[in-house]
């Protein structure tokens, strides 16, 4: 070895290692936490799902062309489902302030709906503006706030 030395061609391999680390942790990062936020739209859903069976199941054209209605028509009532469920946190959260303004003086009040308003921000930067143009739904076709 001219003239590095065994510690410092460690040393090297090393910083090569922990800047892969740091570079492999930040996308991992940024990547899941896109995901996490963002279910799939009911197309894309579908088109997996349909894209899944025919791998699998090695599906005819006929077969395909019966299952695809039924894929579509199911992945359309899971976001129907996604959407109630949505709407019914949102209407537990407005009961719940609604219950707990009832103890609070003039102050307190405005401060509880000041904290609604920051959570209703952070949905809105999670998930998107709604369909209607109104914000707090998480996507186009996600159930609204």
């Amino acid at each position: 070895m001219n003239h590095l030395t065994k510690r410092k061609v460690i040393l090297y391999l090393l910083a090569i290692f922990v800047a892969g680390v740091a570079s492999g942790m930040v996308v991992g990062y940024t990547s899941g936490r896109q995901k996490a936020f963002r279910p799939p739209r009911p197309s894309e859903m579908a088109e997996h799902l349909l894209q899944r069976l025919n791998e699998r199941l090695d599906l005819t054209p006929e077969q395909l062309g019966k299952i695809k209605p039924l894929v579509e028509q199911s992945t359309a009532n899971m976001q129907a489902i996604h959407r109630e469920s949505w709407q019914r946190v949102s209407d537990n959260f407005k009961k719940l302030n609604q219950q707990i303004a009832e103890y609070l003086t003039a102050a307190q009040k405005k401060q509880l709906e000041e904290m609604e308003q920051e959570r209703r921000e952070f949905v809105r930067k999670k998930c998107g503006p709604r369909s209607n143009g109104e914000p707090g739904s998480p996507r186009e076709t996600q159930p609204q706030e």
